[in-house]
């Protein structure tokens, strides 16, 4: 699609192809979240695969991003979506050697959520991880649309009545943050810089070099602070996510000051560094509280939200780039003083409520 797109010149071609890639995205992202804590089998564990796993995509953007700028110098863009396409099947191939049979819920489960009980999602009574399953999940039928619609607002309901539940808008406030980040990059690499990185040939390069260095800060920052979180004490997580946005502000605050694209780099390093911490540990923090049985619908919520926000905050940089005259600078101070701005708001709700 997004070829189709590219040789139609199409920009409607394009959104089209972008929402169907998002689309699919939504779906994955929360079951992908959910299904690792069916994989590990304890907290410390699941800890770990959370991180590995988001260790991995920052890789695969370090390493994916900057090949991808310099291939387009080098190959061109159409070769470039070829490429792209083929890395979706291998990627599908992998998930689909992952072998077990795994029920988040069953009528026993269903029962006791009626019943106001609910089980542990990690080391509980084993409802939810592979002691429940039957091995007659392939035969089980597509939910309706009625269906869908009842067990999101179940999620949401279920948020609601507990107190850990406003931990889904940790990745929300980020996003609000990082969201801008993809729109400010390509401003960044179309300028000249006057040293040894305008050696460059064009913006393609210095945009992919720019990506590599998110994938860079979100493998650093996650590692940095892996040996001061533990799963048995929620309020070391709860540290890292407000801390994170403390990363995010100075590494906002500096693009906001620098011309040098060297510098340009550098503290986009430290801006992805912070999205990534928040994002694995808020990840973590609700993988540890919601029920086995309601995980799913609270990664999705987490995941909606998420992507909302970022998208509302690229149109955003967008609008006050095009409409309102402000430089890339001026927009990147105010995500500085937003990431400010969710460091005291949320600090004053974890002391106030006390999660």
């Amino acid at each position: 699609l997004f070829l189709w797109a590219y040789q139609m010149k199409s920009i409607t071609a394009l959104y089209v192809a972008t929402v169907l890639q998002m689309a699919i995205a939504a779906i994955y992202e929360p079951n992908r979240s959910s299904i690792v804590t069916m994989l590990v089998s304890d907290e410390e564990g699941l800890k770990k695969a959370v991180t590995l796993s988001g260790l991995a995509w920052s890789c695969m953007t370090a390493f994916g991003s900057s090949m991808g700028g310099f291939g387009v110098e080098a190959l061109g863009i159409p070769m470039c979506f070829i490429i792209d396409s083929i890395s979706y099947f291998v990627s599908a191939l992998f998930i689909w050697k992952i072998h077990g049979s795994y029920k988040a819920s069953d009528s026993s489960v269903q029962k006791s959520t009626k019943s106001g009980e609910e089980s542990s999602p990690i080391l509980g009574n084993g409802e939810g991880k592979g002691a429940n399953s039957t091995g007659d999940e392939e035969n089980e039928p597509l939910l309706t649309p009625s269906q869908f619609f009842s067990m999101t607002m179940d999620g949401i309901k279920y948020l609601k009545s507990k107190p850990w539940g406003p931990f889904v808008l940790f990745k929300l406030c980020a996003a609000l943050i990082f969201g801008a980040a993809d729109v400010l990059n390509v401003s960044f690499s179309e300028r000249g810089d006057d040293g040894e990185m305008d050696a460059m040939e064009g913006s393609s390069q210095r945009l992919g070099l720019l990506f590599a260095f998110v994938g860079v800060g979100c493998f650093i920052g996650p590692i940095i602070v892996e040996k001061y979180t533990h799963m048995d004490q929620a309020g070391s997580l709860e540290r890292a996510c407000v801390g994170s946005f403390s990363l995010m502000a100075v590494g906002c605050w500096g693009l906001s000051q620098v011309k040098r694209f060297l510098w340009v780099c550098i503290f986009t390093s430290l801006r992805s560094a912070g999205s990534s911490i928040v994002w694995i540990n808020s990840s973590l923090l609700l993988q540890k509280s919601a029920a086995s049985h309601m995980l799913g619908r609270v990664m999705a919520v987490d995941y909606a939200l998420a992507t909302l926000s970022e998208a509302f905050s690229a149109i955003c940089a967008g609008v006050l780039q095009d409409n309102a005259g402000m430089s890339a600078e001026k927009v990147s101070f105010l995500e500085a003083l937003l990431a400010i701005g969710a460091i005291a708001v949320w600090t004053i709700y974890l002391k106030v409520a006390g999660v």
